[in-house]
């Protein structure tokens, strides 16, 4: 269902794919139903604009093409190919560690928020 993100959504090195998994993720866990509950709509929005705002204070920006500067491209809407040497070049696993973590300590968050609101 995701494979689509790569290359910051089918290589057009638009928003990096490891934000566009997390959204996802995050939708998944968090998400909202109901399209005209705007209260859970917002606080779902707050929810991933915090997690971009995160995650571009930590890497600069959520941009593919950005966050890649300085990385030989191979023009062109074709994948290269994915060897070591490849990923040596690139961010893209650190990328994953850095939305991996921020979405855990989101979910963390949102868990010990509804802790707190069913207590009271």
């Amino acid at each position: 269902m995701a494979c689509s993100f790569g290359g910051g959504l089918g290589r057009l090195r638009e928003v990096c794919g490891t934000v566009s998994g997390a959204a996802f993720v995050l939708g998944m866990a968090c998400g909202y139903s109901d399209p005209k509950d705007s209260q859970a709509k917002m606080a779902h929005y707050h929810l991933i604009q915090r997690f971009a705002q995160l995650y571009r204070e930590e890497n600069g920006s959520i941009i593919c093409r950005e966050l890649l500067a300085g990385c030989p491209v191979k023009p062109g809407a074709d994948p290269e190919t994915r060897t070591p040497e490849y990923y040596k070049k690139r961010p893209c696993a650190d990328l994953v560690w850095h939305a991996a973590r921020l979405v855990d300590m989101l979910l963390d968050e949102q868990d010990s928020k509804s802790t707190h609101e069913a207590t009271l």
